[in-house]
């Protein structure tokens, strides 16, 4: 790598942790309120067993039944991708990307895909000065070929080539092996026509759209939507959710062959709140504080949210998606399961095989191997497609998992605020999932993506506001420093926020960040007596609102129509 590619990755990294202000507050306050009991869930974590198959009886008793209403029936430039940069000299910017991957050779789990004027992240394992070929073809059979000189060492899954004279010069007809332990998980370093390389991947299509490739014949493969909630913070973010959800669900039963079936608000308070009546709620009991004191990481009652409902409620659908308020979707939802195996969002930072987090994991799996920590996706629950089967055997392991880890100092410690996206990814492990198709258009992620596509064509279908936003009024991003434009959804923690946001900066060039604002203003519009819940925080369905409300979804008493 040259001096000046090092330069922009430090650059890039340095920015992207300076932008994760909120988030490291939250690890902060994770360490600074952690129990001194700090005694592990299972004794010897090599019995893994234990972890799957217990389940205390204090905390996977159901205390009451759970108070259902109507189930709803009939709905690199941003994250980028921690890696070993590729044998390039020089940065471009990224553009338009070729039109998706051609198979080369091989076939099924080996089969060879190739992606022109795009160069892919590796770690590397045979060098390209060394290692030259004729064409990708030979190249890309020379990752097949490629056998690691002992059997735990990283096999070939990625390979980068340069076969243009003219464009190359002293790179010309380099083969670079390399291993990425889930290729499809990152965006490739660089992409467009000004690219003049041409990389492969070893039996995973990085540009693969379920939603593109759907059978619009025979049944739909119909999904159930559940979104976990709990307190002020996301009362407000729970409502727009669904006003979205609603909108695309529509327009999806419109355009035919939908997929998107019912929706729950699964609320782990233990108690019924004022959102009954507009959204549909399946209410359940928080983790017992008796089992574990966690009063200050309220995520924790999130998996024993998911005990209780797998084991209560029955569904229509075969298989679900879970999601969370601050979710909005852009367009109506396919399933992107292909087959059985669950589909999720990738994460950049859930990384249970990297060598510094290899031990803390290993606690909770066993003494495995890297291929098997590699199997371990870079996943949290949501969002992810999976069966309703499948979600009834990890629950009560996921719960297991993240009561571990939240008892063992090291891994609350160094995971923080995601130790339960961690518990969740380990948990499907445990059950025997060891493929998950991951997908990175399925959520944008502003101010990160700014674009409602991402470089190779593949539209975003969930848009999520988790990180904060900062500009200049000149339209210039201000990472990592409060702007003198900004949105940030932890403004609005104990109020949500008013209508008619401000527009941002009109030379702010970040097309998702727009379409936020735009999709906030737009339901807080359409939702009855909105500015009275801003000033109170309370749900009121009486005020003048009502006397002219577009919305059908209300009734004229105010109460909602699922």
């Amino acid at each position: 790598m040259s001096s000046s590619t090092r330069v922009v990755v430090v650059a890039v990294a340095l920015t992207v942790v300076a932008t994760f202000y909120s988030l490291n507050e939250l690890h902060r306050l994770t360490i600074e309120h952690h129990e001194n009991d700090q005694t592990k869930f299972v004794g010897e974590t090599e019995n893994r067993k234990i972890l799957i198959d217990s389940t205390p009886t204090e905390v996977v008793k159901v205390s009451a039944k759970p108070q259902v209403t109507n189930s709803g029936g009939s709905p690199s430039s941003s994250s980028p991708a921690v890696a070993t940069a590729a044998p390039v000299t020089t940065a471009a910017p990224a553009t338009k990307a070729s039109s998706g991957a051609s198979s080369l050779l091989g076939s099924g789990d080996h089969k060879c895909y190739t992606y022109e004027h795009t160069e892919l992240w590796g770690d590397v394992v045979a060098w390209g000065t060394l290692n030259k070929k004729n064409s990708a073809g030979e190249c890309c059979q020379a990752c097949l070929d490629y056998k690691p000189a002992n059997p735990d060492d990283p096999a070939c899954n990625v390979w980068v080539f340069c076969g243009d004279e003219n464009k190359c010069g002293g790179q010309y007809q380099q083969c670079w092996l390399k291993h990425l332990a889930h290729p499809e998980a990152s965006k490739p370093a660089r992409q467009g026509p000004a690219v003049f390389w041409t990389s492969g991947t070893i039996g995973v299509d990085i540009n693969a759209d379920p939603g593109a490739e759907a059978v619009k014949t025979g049944a739909p493969r119909m999904f159930h939507t559940i979104t976990s909630a709990q307190g002020a913070a996301v009362h407000w973010q729970v409502r727009i959710h669904y006003y979205w959800w609603k909108k695309r669900k529509a327009e999806c039963e419109k355009a035919g062959h939908c997929e998107m079936g019912g929706f729950t608000r699964l609320l782990h308070s233990g108690s019924a709140d004022d959102l009954m009546d507009e959204l549909p709620t399946v209410v359940v009991d928080p983790l017992p504080q008796s089992m574990v004191e966690h009063s200050w990481y309220v995520v924790l009652n999130r998996p024993y949210a998911f005990v209780q409902w797998t084991q209560k409620v029955k569904i229509p659908e075969l298989y679900v998606l879970m999601s969370e308020p601050d979710h909005i979707f852009l367009r109506p939802m396919p399933n992107f399961m292909r087959g059985n195996a669950p589909a999720a969002f990738p994460f950049f930072y859930i990384e249970p095989a990297k060598a510094e987090n290899v031990h803390i994991t290993r606690k909770f799996t066993g003494n495995i191997s890297q291929k098997q920590l590699e199997e371990i996706a870079p996943i949290g629950n949501s969002p992810t497609f999976m069966t309703f089967d499948d979600m009834k055997r990890v629950m009560p392991t996921w719960m297991n998992v993240s009561i571990a880890v939240f008892k063992d100092q090291e891994a609350n410690s160094v995971w923080g605020w995601v130790q339960e996206m961690y518990g969740f990814t380990i948990a499907a492990w445990l059950n025997g999932i060891k493929h998950i198709d991951l997908f990175l258009h399925m959520m944008a992620q502003p101010p990160w993506d700014q674009e409602m596509k991402m470089a190779n064509g593949k539209p975003f279908y969930i848009l999520h506001y988790t990180y904060g936003m900062d500009y200049k009024l000149t339209g210039e991003f201000t990472p990592g420093k409060f702007g003198e434009w900004r949105f940030d959804k932890r403004t609005y923690g104990a109020r949500p926020p008013p209508r008619h946001l401000g527009d941002p900066p009109k030379n702010m060039h970040n097309d998702l960040v727009r379409a936020l604002i735009n999709s906030i203003n737009e339901a807080t519009a359409a939702l009855p007596c909105w500015d009275q819940y801003a000033e109170t925080g309370k749900v009121l369905y009486e005020c003048e609102d009502m006397k002219t409300l577009a919305d059908p979804r209300f009734k004229r008493d105010g109460k909602a129509i699922a």
